[in-house]
């Protein structure tokens, strides 16, 4: 059987599989040993090639393989190293690499959304929206010599992750080695990606006066819910605006100061783009009295933003924090439906670095249901079930990978960006997105109460169901 035929029947029997390495083949190129020549700072890359490293961790994030190990084994061909040397290439991979991994996957997956003619959302009118959130990794296996002896969890770290609203992708990440390290810690770091027009939606961990006063200063807009040690001054009383789904809405205008000591600050930061001890900022304090309380009892919550009441009103911004759960979804895909974490990677870089390679993986999926967007109904593809797609993912790959080799998919496939748009839309007509669509379950029942038996520790299922009263 020629590998044209072959080709064809993946594409009838598993179309997801293979646009999934089409996909792969365009985030993982040979441009990645280009990101880490820019990027690195003490590593090296002469036998041990960084792409062919990110291909092995990029399939333990996908699920093809289990662990580095079987991952080793697989490109050991390829790596020409040991498996010494190839577990201290990932051990030692620098955070400003995995940073930009993520980077380099967010600009090649838009080159695809817009060869694939996507429209990306609109969120806010005149505006780029973004969400941003932490992660805390959970805590590895004690292999270390310094963890043995040691009772408490061992966290390698957390990433900090900026999610885009308009594309549904991952485009920034912020990487903390230190696991105790608070996520606002990084906003440095965020202020520097803020441009004009762009609105930041974050959670009240980043809600800290003077950097919402550098957003300001930085053209960019902000959304925050407010914490309760950020104290402000209001010149009047607040009113009620409109009413959302979630409950009452009120607005008053709040007069925030950065309250640092000059003292703590350094002459590198003062400039004509930072704010200064005593600054001011007015912003508008948004105040949703809840229908529901929260899961940690709040009968209402606080919005602080600094969007202009013409581009958006007060029901409007209390609808959008909403869609910060978002990236929530993001971070519970990466955890139900990709290997984002694996207990035995004990080193903070191994540990930040497979993260990084599951939000590319990520990236990948969401191209992949941008391309069912394209040939199906919106409503049937939002409906699909994200586990069975991996799953379906997963399942088929190592055989289609046996069957046609890269030589074979290189002369199969087109190379082209446009090639290959035209060729995931004509793969996706395959797919029977109906046959995906997840299970809603019903309202979940109380158990009901348990009664003692005759004899104390057993009973006959049979004898019960022959008690059973006929139902005809």
């Amino acid at each position: 059987m020629s590998g044209k035929a072959v080709l064809e029947r993946f594409i009838q029997k598993n179309p997801l599989a293979v646009m999934t390495r089409c996909i792969v083949d365009v985030l993982l190129g040979d441009e990645l040993d280009e990101v880490f020549e820019q990027h690195r700072t003490r590593q090296y890359d002469e036998t041990i090639r960084f792409s062919t490293v990110a291909s092995s961790m990029a399939e333990i994030a996908l699920g093809t393989v289990p662990n580095r190990n079987q991952a080793f084994l697989k490109y050991q061909e390829k790596l020409q190293a040991s498996r010494v040397a190839c577990y201290g290439k990932v051990n030692r991979t620098e955070p400003n690499v995995s940073e930009a991994v993520v980077r380099y996957s967010a600009r090649k997956a838009g080159e695809l959304l817009r060869s694939l003619d996507f429209e990306p959302w609109l969120v806010l009118k005149g505006y780029r929206c973004f969400s941003i959130d932490g992660n805390h990794l959970g805590g590895t296996q004690k292999r270390l010599k310094e963890t043995r002896g040691l009772r408490a969890a061992t966290l390698p770290g957390t990433i900090v992750a900026r999610f885009d609203h308009q594309t549904g992708l991952f485009d920034r990440s912020w990487l903390l080695e230190d696991g105790h390290a608070q996520e606002a810690s990084v906003m440095d770091r965020v202020l520097n990606d803020v441009t004009d027009n762009d609105l930041l939606i974050a959670d009240r961990h980043f809600c800290i006066q003077h950097y919402l006063i550098n957003i300001d200063r930085r053209h960019g807009c902000f959304l925050i819910r407010q914490t309760r040690s950020l104290k402000g001054t209001s010149p009047g009383k607040r009113q009620q605006v409109g009413k959302t789904d979630a409950g009452n809405v009120f607005e008053q205008s709040l007069v925030i100061q950065d309250r640092r000591r000059p003292s703590a600050l350094d002459g590198s930061t003062k400039d004509a783009g930072t704010c200064q001890p005593g600054d001011t900022l007015v912003v508008r304090r948004i105040t949703v009295e809840l229908s529901e309380p929260t899961r940690d009892g709040s009968s209402e919550i606080h919005l602080l933003s600094n969007v202009p009441e013409t581009d958006a009103s007060a029901c409007e911004l209390a609808r959008l924090y909403r869609q910060r759960w978002e990236i929530e979804n993001a971070f519970h895909v990466l955890t139900m439906t990709l290997n984002c974490e694996t207990e035995s990677n004990c080193y903070p870089r191994c540990a930040l670095f497979q993260f990084c390679m599951a939000m590319l993986a990520f990236n990948c999926r969401q191209v992949l249901l941008a391309t069912l967007y394209a040939e199906h109904a919106q409503e049937d593809v939002e409906r699909m079930s994200q586990y069975q797609v991996a799953l379906d993912t997963v399942s088929p790959m190592e055989g289609m990978l046996t069957a046609i080799n890269d030589n074979e998919w290189t002369a199969l496939t087109p190379q082209s960006v446009t090639g290959k748009a035209s060729f995931l839309r004509r793969v996706s007509r395959h797919v029977n997105v109906r046959h995906y669509r997840a299970t809603v379950r019903g309202t979940k029942r109380p158990p009901p109460k348990r009664r003692k038996c005759q004899n104390g520790t057993h009973v006959s299922t049979r004898k019960l169901l022959n008690a059973r009263k006929p139902t005809c």
